[in-house]
């Protein structure tokens, strides 16, 4: 685990040691979008990180729930958890076709699937850019 100086930490970045954290091991998040009622709708996910920036990668199908949440308002939480300790990102969704269904494969490919494992028709990338990392050791 990596250290942390309370018992939650609240950060505007993801740091070093979190992100190794993150990547350690794969994990699936679960994802929170806020419906139109102002509800919030969960789901797990499969991610990534983007090696240059505080953004976190996602993909769904064009037109389920979450993408429709995003389109309507963009925040977003996704919850990372391992036994009692847990990892929680919130951020700003940014969508983007996915047309070469190229972040679907290279998150198929990092979570040890074919091509086939996934819903194949329109895909959106979500890119979330991270606002605050909470972590709780």
């Amino acid at each position: 685990m990596p250290p942390a100086t309370t018992s939650l930490d609240t950060e505007p970045h993801l740091r070093p040691e979190l992100r190794a954290w993150l990547l350690e091991k794969l994990r699936w998040p679960v994802m929170a979008t806020i419906g139109k009622d102002g509800m919030p709708s969960q789901s797990v996910v499969w991610f990534d990180l983007d090696p240059q920036e505080d953004v976190v990668l996602v993909n769904t199908l064009s037109g389920r729930l979450k993408h429709r949440h995003l389109q309507r308002d963009p925040r977003v939480s996704l919850c990372f958890e391992d036994e009692e300790h847990y990892l929680t990102i919130e951020g700003r969704a940014e969508l983007e076709d996915d047309p070469g269904m190229a972040g679907i494969w290279a998150l198929a490919h990092r979570y040890g699937e074919g091509e086939g494992s996934f819903a194949v028709g329109d895909r959106i990338n979500i890119r979330v850019k991270i606002d605050r990392v909470i972590w709780h050791p």
